[in-house]
């Protein structure tokens, strides 16, 4: 073989490795036919009238106008991830109307909100049918970590919804942070009304959900003691697949209860490690922005002005996502 031949065969050889290597790091290929049925909630979760609810609330039409508005604004995204990221954005709306206030820990989800916010009276309109009154979006306006408050985040999503891989990949990694200790003190000794009056927002739709999380918190913190006085490390199994991660949620609670400030030491063993390599670079426990029905808690970003009917199309708003520079999309 001549000395041209060897190099050529070198370099299609390492064009190969390179290509093989790199597969497993690409991002997986969206397909909309792909998204999980009803939101993904998991099969025990009280949970069918939110559901109901949220999607009598939006209006087919208006979801066509934001999609539209959408793939103009980022020509380099797709109709599939359009999808995609509409469907986490609605089981966030979910979480918002569970919560008195949602952070918003995903940057591409909090682009399709935007969007839609655009749109002022579909919005307003879409608010008052799933909440009863207008959900406001306040940016973060100092980028701070909030580890605790994503930590609840955690728990509140895996208690509902399966976690799939573009969850994982565009909310970032989940029970990274351990939850805070004086809430976990405040849910073993306090009544189920108390902490549904001081963390949540009940309606004749979500009552069910709202007492099923509390008496969750509440059953795997007592499983939580006993499990230390059995044993002091805790007995846990290590995840394995996307889907069902409400099992991790046990040793979550376990070690920030017990070891708070050695959390991430213990955790990271049964944490799903094959997720790692689809986070994306954002810092998650940096929140973009927030969800609130409080009226104190207006958009001080809020696009406004639309007075021509709701399309958007003349609006100079600017993107009031404020994720910080840790966030890549």
């Amino acid at each position: 073989m001549t000395a041209g031949g060897i190099i050529t065969g070198v370099i299609v050889v390492g064009v190969i490795v390179l290509y093989i290597s790199s597969a497993g790091k690409r991002r997986p290929k969206l397909v909309k036919e792909n998204i999980p049925a009803n939101l993904g909630v998991l099969s025990h979760v009280p949970i069918q009238p939110l559901i109901d609810q949220l999607n009598t609330s939006l209006e087919d039409e208006y979801i066509q106008q934001v999609k539209q508005r959408f793939l103009k604004d980022f020509p380099n995204r797709s109709e599939d991830e359009f999808e995609w990221l509409l469907f986490e954005l609605k089981r966030y709306f979910i979480v918002a109307n569970i919560l008195k206030k949602a952070p918003m820990f995903s940057e591409d989800v909090d682009e399709i909100w935007h969007e839609m916010i655009l749109f002022t009276k579909n919005y307003q309109a879409f608010s008052e049918k799933f909440l009863g009154k207008m959900l406001h979006h306040t940016p973060n306006t100092n980028p701070e970590p909030a580890p605790q408050e994503r930590a609840f985040f955690d728990w509140i999503f895996s208690q509902l919804f399966e976690i799939t891989q573009f969850s994982w990949k565009t909310w970032g990694s989940f029970f990274k942070y351990p939850m805070e200790e004086g809430l976990l003190k405040e849910f073993k000794e306090s009544s189920t009304e108390a902490l549904i009056e001081k963390y949540f927002q009940r309606s004749e739709e979500n009552k069910d959900v709202l007492e099923f999380l509390v008496n969750r918190l509440k059953k795997q913190l007592s499983e939580a003691e006993n499990m230390y006085h059995a044993n002091p490390k805790g007995s846990f199994s290590k995840q394995r697949t996307y889907g069902d991660m409400a099992p991790l949620a046990l040793g979550m609670v376990f070690f920030s209860y017990f070891y708070f400030d050695h959390y991430w030491d213990y955790m990271r063993a049964f944490a799903f490690a094959e997720a790692a390599k689809y986070t994306s670079g954002c810092t998650t426990a940096v929140f973009c922005g927030s969800a609130s029905s409080d009226d104190s808690g207006k958009d001080s970003g809020n696009c406004g002005g639309d007075s021509g009917g709701g399309d958007g199309g003349g609006s100079s708003c600017s993107s009031c996502s404020s994720c910080g520079s840790g966030c890549s999309s």
